[in-house]
């Protein structure tokens, strides 16, 4: 039993660790229907954002430089965005992201 409650404590100790070294973060779009997709890319990763009225969210991703891609609704433009440094265990608030006609 001693065994068991050991082995339970240090898989979840390395979870732990896990965590705290993925990061996360989130941006608002405006007008809130003017994105249709939006990607975070890092490297040769890519991920599709998960919009919750118009702020876009990524969670539990590798620190470092990232780049946003907005595939923006007619009327507005696409855009692309650098996100530099996220550091590890952090969310990143960036803010607002205001799409153009």
């Amino acid at each position: 039993m001693l065994q068991l409650c050991l082995v339970i404590i240090g898989v979840s100790s390395i979870h732990a660790v896990r965590l705290l070294q993925t990061s996360s973060f989130h941006v608002r779009m405006y007008p809130a229907n003017g994105a249709g997709r939006v990607w975070a890319i890092q490297g040769k990763d890519s991920a599709q954002m998960m919009n919750v009225n118009g702020e876009y969210i990524l969670r539990s991703i590798n620190p470092g430089h990232w780049r946003l891609s907005v595939e923006a609704n007619a009327p507005y433009r696409d855009a692309r965005f650098d996100i530099d440094d996220i550091k590890p265990g952090t969310d990143m608030d960036l803010g607002a992201i205001r799409l153009r006609k």
